[in-house]
């Protein structure tokens, strides 16, 4: 099952501050019928970053079957993350950085890592556009 999702991002104060998070989860049926939800989140006292975590968790959660995701985000550091391979070293370490420190967000980071070993998903750039 291929999902397309899109994402929007407003968060205000750096580097902690509050926001709103919005996914659109697109996908088209067998028939061409077009289903869409979306998902919405909140955070306050936090960074961006944990603001484009916690959705693509929320979004992710809400997949009730394994899929093929295309993931628009408009967050480098999440795609540097799992792209450069520091996802999977931060688990292999007990969840601890290079300097023995864990993430910030760890748990945020092991939820999206379960659903990773779940769907197929592919972080694209996004424009943080209104949904």
């Amino acid at each position: 099952m291929k999902i397309k999702v899109i994402t929007s991002l407003d968060h205000k104060g750096n580097p902690k501050g509050s926001g709103t998070a919005k996914a659109l989860i697109i996908y088209v049926d067998e028939q061409g019928e077009r289903h869409e939800k979306e998902i919405k989140t909140d955070i306050d006292n936090d960074t961006r970053n944990a603001l484009a975590l916690k959705l693509s968790v929320e979004v992710l959660k809400a997949l009730i079957k394994p899929c093929e995701v295309e993931l628009s985000l408009n967050c480098k550091y999440i795609k540097n993350c799992i792209n450069n391979g520091w996802l999977t070293s931060w688990q292999q370490s007990g969840w601890k950085k290079s300097d023995g420190k864990p993430p910030a967000n760890v748990e945020l980071w092991k939820l999206l890592d379960m659903s990773l070993k779940l769907h197929n998903v592919k972080f694209i750039g996004g424009s943080d556009g209104n949904l």
